[in-house]
C-alpha cells in the first residue's frame, strides 16, 4: 500500500507539473498538442453561436465546423477545422452558455477551477485521498489539456452513488444531473432499478426530464430537432468512419480498438455490441444481488466505460476512483500473478494508451474489461463475507 501512495504522487507531482507548463506556454514535458483546451473551445463556440442567434450553425457539421473557422481561428493557429462537432444534446448547452459571456481563456479557467472544485466537494470528502490521486492522475492531465467536463462527471457520479443510503432524492437529483452526457448516463437507471432503489431512480429520471423540459422551453423545438438529426447522423457508416480517422488514436473503446486493427467495420460494431450486453449484465447481477458499497459503485463505472463506442482518453477519468476503490479491496485478499504491475499499467493507460494506438496496439478497452472483472472479483467477495457474517 506505502507503494502504491508513493506511485500516484509521483505521477502526481509529474502530471501537476506538466499542466502548469503546458498553460504556461512550457518548456513542455508531456503531451504536446497544437493547440490549447480544444474541446472548451467547442463548448464556447457553441454557446456564442447560441448568443449570436446561429444555433442553427451548432448541431451541423460543416456550418459548425465553418463558425469556428470564422471565429475560432487565432485559437486553432489558423490550421482548418473541418471536424470539431457539438455532440451533446441541448441540456449541456443551457449548462454552458454563461461560459460565452467570458473570453475562451477566462472561461476555461472559470469551468475548469468550479467543476474541479464540485468534483472535490462532492468525491473529496468521503474518499479524501483517493480523490486527491485520482485528481492528480495522468486522465485528469487530458481532461485539463482537452479542457473537458470529466471532473463533472466525476463528481456527479460518485457524488450520486454515495448519497443513496442517505439521501435517496440528492442521489437521484445529481446522477439524474449526468444525462447531458447519455452515454455515462445509461446504465444509471439500470443499476437503480436492478437495486430497487425506486425513490432515487424516479427523482433521476425526473431531473433527466426536466433539464430536457427546461432545454426545450429555453431553446424551442426546433433546436431539439437538429440534435435529434445529428444523434441520427452520428450512428451511420460514414460520419463513424470520419470520426474514426479523426480520433481513434484517443479512442478507449471496442470499436475504436477494432478500427485501429483493421477489423471489418461491421464486425467491430459487433464486438461493441457484446462488450455493451456483458457489461449491461455484469451491472444487472451485481446490483441486483450483491450489496451496495464502493465494489458496486466501481462495477457501475467501468461498466459504462465499455458501453458506449465514442469514449476519449480523458473520459477513463471516471474509473480512476473506482480503480482506487478495487485496489484497496484486492490487496486484502489474495491477488492474482500479475494484478499489481496491471494496476500501474492501468494508471498510466489514458497516456501510454494513445502512443501504442497509433502504434496499432489498442490496449485501453483490455484495461477497462480487466478492471471490470476485478470490480466483480471485489464486489462478490464482499457479497461472500456478509453472508457469512449473516
Amino acid at each position: 500500500m506505502k507503494l502504491a501512495v508513493a506511485f500516484c504522487a509521483a505521477v502526481g507531482v509529474y502530471d501537476v507539473l506538466t499542466i502548469i507548463l503546458f498553460l504556461s506556454g512550457g518548456p513542455y514535458i508531456g503531451p504536446q498538442r497544437w493547440v490549447l483546451f480544444p474541446d472548451f473551445i467547442v463548448y464556447h463556440a457553441a454557446g456564442s453561436a447560441l448568443l449570436e442567434g446561429k444555433a442553427g450553425a451548432i448541431y451541423g457539421l460543416a456550418a459548425f465546423s465553418d463558425y469556428l473557422n470564422q471565429n475560432y481561428a487565432d485559437y486553432f493557429n489558423r490550421k482548418l477545422v473541418d471536424f470539431r462537432p457539438f455532440m451533446y444534446p441541448p441540456p449541456w448547452l443551457l449548462l454552458i452558455v454563461p461560459l460565452a459571456l467570458l473570453g475562451v481563456a477566462t472561461g476555461y479557467g472559470v469551468f475548469m477551477a468550479a467543476t474541479g472544485m464540485l468534483a472535490t466537494v462532492l468525491v473529496g470528502r468521503a474518499h479524501f485521498w483517493i480523490w486527491m490521486a485520482a485528481l492528480t492522475s495522468p486522465a485528469a492531465l487530458w481532461t485539463m489539456i482537452a479542457g473537458q467536463n470529466a471532473f463533472l462527471n466525476v463528481g456527479l457520479f460518485y457524488g450520486g452513488m454515495r448519497l443513496l443510503d442517505r439521501s435517496p432524492r440528492a442521489a437521484g437529483i445529481l446522477l439524474g444531473l449526468l444525462s447531458y452526457k447519455p452515454q455515462l448516463f445509461i446504465l444509471i437507471p439500470v443499476a437503480l432499478l436492478a437495486a430497487r432503489r425506486w425513490r432515487a431512480l424516479a427523482w433521476a429520471i425526473g431531473t433527466a426530464a426536466f433539464m430536457a423540459l427546461a432545454s426545450l422551453l429555453a431553446f424551442g423545438p426546433a433546436f431539439w430537432i437538429q440534435f435529434l438529426e445529428m444523434a441520427r447522423e452520428s450512428s451511420t457508416p460514414q460520419f463513424t468512419d470520419q470520426m474514426l480517422r479523426h480520433v481513434a488514436t484517443f479512442m478507449t473503446t471496442i470499436q475504436a480498438a477494432g478500427h485501429i486493427l483493421g477489423v471489418p467495420p461491421g464486425l467491430a460494431t459487433v464486438a461493441q455490441l457484446a462488450g455493451a450486453l456483458a457489461a449491461l449484465a455484469v451491472v444487472w447481477r451485481a446490483f441486483s444481488r450483491h450489496p451496495l458499497g464502493d465494489e458496486t459503485t466501481a462495477i457501475l463505472a467501468v461498466a459504462t466505460l465499455l458501453v458506449s463506442p465514442y469514449l476519449i482518453n480523458y473520459d477513463l477519468l471516471l474509473m480512476m476512483p473506482a480503480a482506487l476503490m478495487v485496489f484497496r479491496r484486492r490487496v486484502e485478499a489474495d491477488l492474482y500473478p500479475g494484478e499489481l504491475l496491471f494496476y500501474v499499467g492501468l494508471w498510466l493507460v489514458p497516456n501510454l494508451g494513445i502512443r501504442l494506438n497509433a502504434k496499432g496496439i489498442p490496449v485501453m478497452p483490455i484495461f477497462v474489461a480487466g478492471l471490470l472483472f476485478l470490480a466483480w472479483q471485489a464486489s462478490k467477495r464482499r457479497a461472500a463475507v456478509q453472508a457469512r457474517a449473516a
